[in-house]
């Protein structure tokens, strides 16, 4: 038995289970950091579309209200919806050079960007996550214009 022990010794294998081990735990490290920093980005990307979505709200609910009152015609007040949309991404955390916002007579839309840092990716030299986020919404009056008509 010794002597068959002494020859695995001496087959020059020793220490390569070692280096097995350390090249498992940098896989699994790295699909842990996919896994974490993967969902934190995923989050972000969502609450970036949710961000653009209710700025792009704020925006179209800034009605002009003369022209409303005098024509009946729905048109958004450029101004207001610029302030608007831009205040409610400031309140969220955003500067001006990550947000976009685009109005049209009846449509605001709002695009915002954002970098995530990384937790785990950061040990392979992943740093930050690029996520953006883009909304369009309309400006309506009553139903009848969004649905077609009430029952």
């Amino acid at each position: 038995m010794r002597a068959a022990l002494r020859r695995v010794r001496a087959s020059g294998d020793a220490g390569t289970m070692s280096v097995f081990v350390v090249g498992l735990v940098v896989v699994l490290m790295a699909l842990a950091g996919l896994v974490v920093d993967g969902g934190r980005a995923v989050n972000a990307r969502a609450a970036a579309a949710d961000d653009a979505e209710q700025a792009a709200r704020a925006g179209a609910n800034q009605l002009d209200q003369n022209e409303l009152r005098a024509s009946g015609r729905v048109v958004i007040d450029s101004a207001a919806a610029q302030q608007a949309a831009t205040n409610y991404l400031a309140a969220r955390g955003y500067t001006r050079g990550e947000v976009s916002v685009d109005i049209q007579p009846n449509s605001v839309r709002v695009a915002v960007s954002d970098e995530i840092d990384t937790t785990l990716l950061a040990l392979v030299n992943i740093d930050t996550f690029h996520v953006t986020g883009s909304a369009t919404a309309r400006a309506a009056v009553g139903i009848d214009s969004e649905i077609g008509g009430a029952p």
